[in-house]
């Protein structure tokens, strides 16, 4: 990966904005388990993994960054991207699997959220690993029961 002490504040900045996306996403899935059930909230996951999409083709030899990033900045950026659409592809694969299994409705939200979780767990961990974490305030999911 990429040495963190060679992102610039934009960058960090850049890299930060991704990893709030996520967040966001998470958040607004949680709300629709809440309120509905998983099966209404995968939405949430599509427009994750298709916005991961957009903005990695921002950062090829010809998107549309407006500010010029790093070299590393780019190389972290399309890499995290990456792995964002890939997970949640795989998320969305995982809950479809759990929603039609045998197991009772509340225990099929109960194991979508815990994924969720995972997926926040795993940005943090990125975050952390691209030494952005200053950058980020720390966010956490609610919901009630």
């Amino acid at each position: 990966m990429t040495i963190p002490n060679s992102f610039t504040p934009y960058d960090r900045k850049f890299l930060a904005g991704i990893v709030h996306q996520v967040w966001r996403a998470c958040q607004v899935y949680v709300t629709v388990v809440m309120e509905r059930n998983p099966g209404h909230a995968r939405p949430a996951l599509d427009e994750l993994a298709k916005w991961a999409v957009a903005r990695r083709r921002e950062l090829g030899p010809h998107g549309g960054v407006p500010h010029p990033l790093s070299p590393s900045a780019r190389q972290a950026g399309r890499a995290l991207l990456n792995d964002v659409e890939t997970i949640s592809r795989r998320v969305l694969e995982m809950i479809a699997s759990l929603e039609t299994s045998s197991l009772p409705p509340d225990q099929v939200e109960e194991q979508t959220l815990g994924i969720i979780e995972g997926v926040l767990r795993w940005t943090s961990l990125m975050a952390s690993q691209l030494g952005i974490t200053r950058s980020l305030r720390p966010h956490t999911l609610w919901f009630e029961r």
